[in-house]
């Protein structure tokens, strides 16, 4: 025997003896007696009790004795898999006839793994595209509040050209003809905007 098996069927022992205990204490009872103590005190055991009248009121049949073997063999496999000794389950369930269990449990855990990991990336990605969405609505946030001052200093900007526009034609004759005859882009309004003959302002879609 190699160095290697020798030390896989010792890790397989290891476990079975480790797991015994939880074999034995979840497994179901098939023998069931009904004790009664000298005091009256009736309890129930999947063995005689001492010093106390034992009536037998199940025997364990075949069929049932076989069951709790399969099922201690299964709760010894799921433990070695669950804890990651995937060689020493496989060993233990080659010995034991649960091959078939053993590869079952394997792409299981395999499907699994996929599908939280599919799951990860699908809620990666929706974090992803959720942040964009904040950012790209603080983003017209910003835009539409510059749009609103643009459109506010505009506003008061006309206003008050049109309330002084004769001030303004006498005190700078020049520059009120070239407001009026020069079109530039407003981007408050986006468009093409001159001042009118009141000191209003005039828009096109084109210059």
């Amino acid at each position: 025997m190699t160095a290697r098996k020798w030390g896989t069927r010792m890790h397989a022992r290891f476990w079975v003896l480790a797991l015994l205990p939880l074999m034995i204490s979840t497994a179901t009872a098939t023998d069931i007696y009904k004790c009664t103590a000298k005091n009256g005190v009736v309890s129930y055991a999947d063995r005689p009790c001492p010093s106390q009248q034992a009536t037998l009121l199940h025997k364990e049949t075949e069929a049932e004795a076989a069951q709790a073997k399969q099922d201690r063999i299964t709760m010894t496999l799921n433990g070695m898999i669950d804890s990651g000794h995937i060689d020493e389950a496989r060993s233990f369930a080659a010995a034991n006839g649960a091959s078939a269990y053993f590869q079952q449990r394997i792409l299981d855990n395999v499907r699994r793994d996929q599908i939280k990991r599919q799951q990860e990336i699908a809620n990666d990605a929706e974090m992803r595209r959720a942040n964009a969405a904040a950012d790209q609505a603080r983003h017209q946030q910003t835009m539409d509040e510059m749009q609103a001052k643009l459109v506010e200093a505009d506003t008061a900007q006309e206003k008050f050209r049109k309330e002084h526009w004769s001030e303004i034609k006498q005190q700078h004759e020049g520059e009120a003809l070239q407001m009026q005859s020069n079109v530039v882009f407003n981007p408050a309004r986006n468009q093409w905007c001159s001042v009118g003959k009141d000191g209003s302002t005039v828009c096109k879609d084109k210059p």
